[in-house]
């Protein structure tokens, strides 16, 4: 039969062969033979369609490879080519990948062995650190020792580069700092008690240079701004309080029955009698005078103060103390700052004391030149110790 018979007799077969159900993605065997029996065909004869359409298939793959047999050959050979090419591919493959561990091990080992050193490295770099660092501890605390009989400003600054690096350091768990803690915490309570004896009484007994001592230490100790707020504040509160005193009628009517022979005789609200007025308004007055010679005091001292305060500077920042201080109390001026709240807490203690007492108003109102007096005397004082007038005083 010729080629051309051949394939019409095999484009003819094709018409009764069924391809679309073979070619299906769902395609069963099992369904497919079911389905033959249920619908009451023949085994026999669809086994016969079935081979048939098994050799009609055979039978074009034979022809497609006979028609194609030069160009399945020339694959063929390509085919045996790329499979050499591909061989050795693998082969370089497998030797680069045995380089790159032989690499890796040569890399792997001194790269450790770097990492370590490293570790090491910064671990000494810590450990000298923290041996310097232990030394001059231990220099400092042993300088401090001399110190505290002799200079108690050095000894000041010492106690502070102690603390510096303390709190810079780990120094837990090192015996010779431990047992050095409790001789460190009472020299530094022995140089701040020192430092703030010097200046309380300085400033009493408006002696310069013992201010300026105190200043210093405290100054060295970090310790100096907030000292001196609180000691404008204790002389601000204890003048408060003794504001509070003058004007206050249930002490008054105390001392008035204390120092009275006879029986007390008294209104309520702590109000003299009429026929007692004149005693009470006596010892009232002895209070405010007393209370504005303690005022002028308290004046004087913070003016002393300041200009302690003016005058010590930073040795190597030139800034005064008086600088560093106003910036802790948000002040232009701790003096101004110290007549604000004294007037202001002056004139709240005599507004509440006379809404609430007939006696100290009425008394205020009619004897208010003695008042006045006291105001001049205790303004004259203050100015007097500052060396000016009190024209030029009032006008600051």
């Amino acid at each position: 039969m010729s080629t051309s018979n051949t394939a019409f007799a095999l484009q003819e077969a094709d018409n009764y062969i069924d391809y679309e159900t073979f070619l299906s993605e769902s395609f069963d065997a099992n369904k497919y033979a079911d389905s033959i029996i249920h619908d009451g065909g023949d085994a026999q004869t669809a086994l016969s369609k079935l081979a048939f359409s098994i050799a009609s298939i055979d039978k074009q793959i034979q022809n497609e490879v006979a028609a194609n047999y030069d160009t399945l050959l020339g694959q063929v050979r390509g085919i045996r080519e790329l499979e050499i090419v591909l061989s050795t591919v693998q082969s370089n493959i497998t030797e680069l990948k045995s380089s790159l561990n032989r690499l890796a091990g040569k890399i792997r080992d001194p790269y450790e062995q770097l990492s370590n050193y490293t570790i090491q490295l910064e671990h000494l770099h810590q450990t000298a650190d923290l041996l310097r660092r232990l030394h001059r501890f231990v220099v400092l605390v042993r300088r401090l020792e001399t110190q505290l009989d002799r200079d108690i400003a050095a000894a000041a600054l010492t106690i502070h580069e102690i603390g510096t690096i303390a709190r810079e350091s780990d120094f837990e768990g090192i015996d010779i700092v431990t047992q050095e803690q409790e001789f460190l915490e009472n020299a530094r309570k022995q140089i701040k008690d020192q430092a703030n004896a010097q200046l309380r009484d300085g400033v009493t007994n408006q002696n310069q240079s013992k201010m300026a001592a105190g200043l210093q230490v405290l100054y060295n100790m970090k310790a100096m701004e907030t000292t001196v707020q609180s000691l404008v504040t204790t002389v601000l509160d204890d003048l408060t309080s003794q504001i509070r005193y003058a004007v206050d009628m249930s002490s008054l009517q105390k001392q008035m029955r204390e120092s009275s022979s006879g029986p007390a005789v008294r209104r309520v609200n702590n109000e003299p009698t009429f026929g007692n007025q004149g005693q009470w308004q006596q010892a009232m007055w002895k209070r405010m005078e007393e209370l504005f010679r303690a005022m002028s005091d308290g004046c004087i001292q913070i003016y002393a103060l300041e200009k302690v305060l003016e005058i010590k500077k930073d040795s190597f920042s030139q800034v005064s103390y008086l600088e560093e201080v106003l910036k802790t109390m948000d002040a232009t001026s701790l003096v101004s700052r110290f007549w604000r709240l004294l007037s202001s807490n002056f004139e709240k203690e005599l507004r509440e004391a006379t809404k609430t007492s007939g006696f100290l108003r009425n008394t205020f109102v009619s004897e208010y030149e003695k008042l006045e007096r006291l105001l001049q005397e205790f303004l004259s004082r203050v100015a007097l110790h500052n060396g000016v007038s009190l024209a030029e005083f009032s006008q600051r």
